[in-house]
């Protein structure tokens, strides 16, 4: 009789912490969007510790987005129905005199003997609880958002996470800094998170990481609690080597001088202060430094080595070129696009929130440069240049 079904269904394992099997399943897939639990069994000396109904859950949560019912046939034990509708199952129909007609022998379980198959059933769609899937979906969002993620790409992660767990009823509000996410639960009760996301720099290998778990979970191959577990894994997720991040800062000062019209000496000078900037920013977000001090300090310190190296160079350079040019590290480009397709996506209040935050580090940059070229002008007349 199992290898009648064995080769078609899908078997399931469960381990202990030593690495040892405990329970296993087989499920086969139906017709009509069901599917059956055809086989369960965990070790004798393991029962009434909780694996089979582990088992059990893992394998229904898992089927709940191919199938809307799961059937299970069993014997005329009380015993082993017991189980089943402990776990959530309801009767659904009996075939008489099953064990008699297919099999040569007499079965026993607890002492009774097995004749009829009971099947029960249970709506897969209510196999996941609320409370737990709309946690997930608002730890993928606060991830995402958290990370530079768009507000509408954090709103459409939610609800597919969500919708995946069949989990339809619930309302979304987020904004730069914050997610308010509600849920209705049954009986008319609703359940409501508020999370609170500061504004910070942009990660996006973990924006990245999080939109494909999202995929996962939409496609059904990630459950709840390996979705909790991969998120934890993303979010420590460390960024770029500094070295690496010094570079590539280096690099774009260089190459927008050059594309902003600089020549190559202004756009070489551009790619040393722009690595050297990015030193003085990695240092202060390891010491937590404010970001306008950050950014007023970062104005200061690339014009004076634009300015120093007006002076030392042995070919005639373009002040502006070199400032603009090395400005680059600290301009929120991505903060500001961002900006941008939030209002484009009728998202004012995000979007305005957005802007005025890039906007206020230009300001910052700015008042850093002017401050430098004004202290200069007045050096003696300038007579520096």
């Amino acid at each position: 009789m199992i290898e009648k079904y064995l080769d078609a269904g899908d078997m399931f394992a469960l381990y202990d912490e030593e690495g040892e099997v405990q329970s296993v399943c087989v499920v086969t897939m139906n017709k009509a969007g069901s599917c059956e639990l055809k086989n369960i069994a965990t070790r004798e000396k393991a029962q009434g510790r909780g694996y089979g109904k582990a088992l059990l859950h893992y394998v229904c949560e898992k089927y709940s987005f191919q199938c809307s019912t799961m059937y299970v046939g069993t014997g005329n034990s009380k015993k082993t129905i017991g189980f089943y509708e402990h776990c959530g199952f309801t009767p659904s129909h009996i075939v008489p005199g099953f064990f008699t007609e297919n099999y040569r022998e007499e079965i026993y379980e607890d002492g009774v003997l097995l004749t009829d198959m009971v099947y029960l059933k249970k709506d897969l769609a209510k196999e996941s609880d609320p409370k737990r899937v709309m946690d997930l979906a608002l730890e993928a969002g606060r991830i995402l958002l958290k990370n530079g993620g768009e507000i509408f790409r954090v709103e459409e992660t939610i609800e597919h996470i969500c919708k995946r767990f069949h989990v339809n009823d619930v309302d979304t509000f987020t904004m730069s800094h914050a997610i308010i996410i509600s849920v209705k639960i049954g009986d008319g009760d609703s359940y409501t998170k508020v999370k609170h996301i500061p504004l910070s720099a942009a990660h996006l290998g973990i924006v990245a990481e999080v939109n494909d778990l999202s995929r996962e979970i939409a496609a059904g191959m990630v459950g709840l609690d390996e979705a909790f577990e991969r998120l934890a894994e993303i979010e420590k997720i460390p960024p770029k080597r500094s070295y690496f991040q010094v570079l590539s800062a280096g690099i774009g000062s260089g190459c927008f001088g050059y594309l902003l019209g600089a020549g190559v000496p202004e756009s070489f000078v551009a790619f040393l202060i722009g690595c050297i900037l990015y030193i003085w920013v990695l240092t202060a977000k390891k010491h937590h430094m404010s970001k306008i001090l950050v950014n007023i300090t970062g104005g200061v310190l690339l014009t004076t080595l634009g300015l120093v190296a007006l002076q030392i160079a042995p070919v005639p350079l373009q002040r502006d070129g070199i400032i603009i040019a090395s400005i680059m590290p600290l301009v929120p480009g991505m903060g500001f696009v961002n900006a941008i397709r939030d209002i484009a996506d009728s998202d004012f209040l995000s979007g305005t929130v957005r802007m005025i935050d890039a906007l206020l580090v230009f300001v910052y940059i700015a008042i850093g440069v002017g401050i430098t070229l004004g202290i200069y002008a007045n050096m003696a007349g300038g007579v520096l240049g």
